[in-house]
């Protein structure tokens, strides 16, 4: 069984400014894909308990960015001018939240 989601389907729908159900099924596997990420981003320092609810708020943003950025760019427009920064840039941000819940790495 996985873990919980960090983001609720209705906050991650907002997050993405979607307000029909025609896409539903993309955005709760890209939700999905979003929380098992930041969890595995987190290493020991996730918390397997963590909901949607009792997620702390630096998780919950860090999950909505990473969800946008799986959302805009599915992979299919990487040779597009200025992605790679925008991806880069992304993970910048979503690094500088988890940071306080994240152990260093060991070199």
């Amino acid at each position: 069984m996985s873990d919980p989601l960090l983001v609720s389907f209705e906050d991650a729908k907002a997050h993405l400014q979607i307000r029909d159900t025609t896409h539903d099924t993309d955005v709760y596997a890209k939700l999905t894909q979003a929380s098992a990420i930041i969890r595995d981003y987190l290493k020991d320092r996730n918390d397997a308990a963590w909901t949607e609810t009792t997620a702390p708020g630096p998780v919950q943003a860090a999950t909505l960015i990473l969800l946008g950025n799986l959302y805009e760019h599915r992979g299919d427009d990487f040779a597009l001018k200025g992605d790679a920064a925008n991806d880069v840039l992304a993970w910048e941000v979503i690094g500088r939240l988890l940071v306080r819940f994240r152990d260093p790495a060991l070199a």
